[in-house]
Formats: C-alpha cells, sequence, structure tokens
C-alpha cells in the first residue's frame, strides 16, 4: 500500500520500474481507485495521468510495457462522471475539463499513446473497480508470477 500511495499521480516516477503494473490515463478513468484496490491485494501499482500539453514522464520508458496499462472510457460517460466530479465540490460542471471536443480530443491522444508504445488497453466504460482489477490480474499475473 505504501508504494502504491507513494506513486499515485505521476508521482516517484523514478521508481516505476519496480512497480508490478503502471496505470495510465486521462483524468477520471479509474487509475486511483484501481491503484489502491490492486494495492490492498499485495501488488505494488503505480499510475500516472495523461495530461493535454504535458508530456510523458521519461521514466515511463523504463517499465517494461507488458506491465502498463492504459485505461479508456467512452467520451459520453466520461463526460458524466467528471461533471459530477466538479459539481461535487461546488465548481462549474460547464468547463474546458467537460467540453465534448476536447474530452474526444484527450481520449484520441490516449489511445495513440497505448498504441505507440505497444500498452495494454483495458475499456472501463461498463466496469467496477474489481471487474477491471480482475483483468489486470489475469494480464499481469503471468508476467509478474
Amino acid at each position: 500500500m505504501d508504494y502504491t500511495i507513494s506513486h499515485d499521480d505521476g508521482r516517484g516516477p523514478g521508481e516505476w520500474n519496480k512497480a508490478d503494473v503502471l496505470i495510465i490515463g486521462v483524468s477520471r478513468t479509474g487509475k486511483t481507485p484501481l491503484s489502491v484496490y490492486l494495492s490492498v491485494l499485495g501488488w505494488r501499482v503505480a499510475n500516472c495521468p495523461i495530461v493535454p500539453g504535458v508530456p510523458l514522464p521519461g521514466e515511463l520508458s523504463a517499465v517494461e510495457s507488458s506491465r502498463v496499462v492504459g485505461l479508456t472510457i467512452d467520451p459520453e460517460r466520461l463526460l458524466i462522471i467528471r461533471r459530477r466530479r466538479l459539481a461535487a465540490i461546488g465548481a462549474n460542471p460547464r468547463t474546458e475539463y467537460t467540453d465534448p471536443a476536447r474530452v474526444e480530443e484527450e481520449m484520441r491522444e490516449a489511445r495513440r499513446i497505448f498504441r505507440s508504445q505497444g500498452f495494454w488497453v483495458l475499456d472501463m466504460t461498463d466496469r467496477t473497480i474489481e471487474a477491471g482489477a480482475d483483468e489486470i490480474i489475469r494480464r499481469v499475473a503471468r508476467i509478474v508470477g
């Protein structure tokens, strides 16, 4: 759990190569909840956001691509989640963060990154955190084990 907490949201990239799995994706795709859930099960998990206009850390290339999971989600679902999040914290739910064209572009860019790096992609659109974790375990356990 300590490893996961100290490597949440892009922190500690110099130690990502020690992770059993590294989860990347745009904001609100479930990176942190998946990371924490997997860590409770004994996995060392780091996660990194894909932020428009911000290059991914170079340390990402030191992680075996087979241990990197790229999260996707249907853009319409992502818009709903982001709007709810902003409303929950009392912010205006209509911002660039929830602009449909921007969200579509974020997802296109994420998919491009996943393809170009050979990362496995997990669509979280209709998955619970537990189901997503089960899928990651099935996939990555063969590599780590």
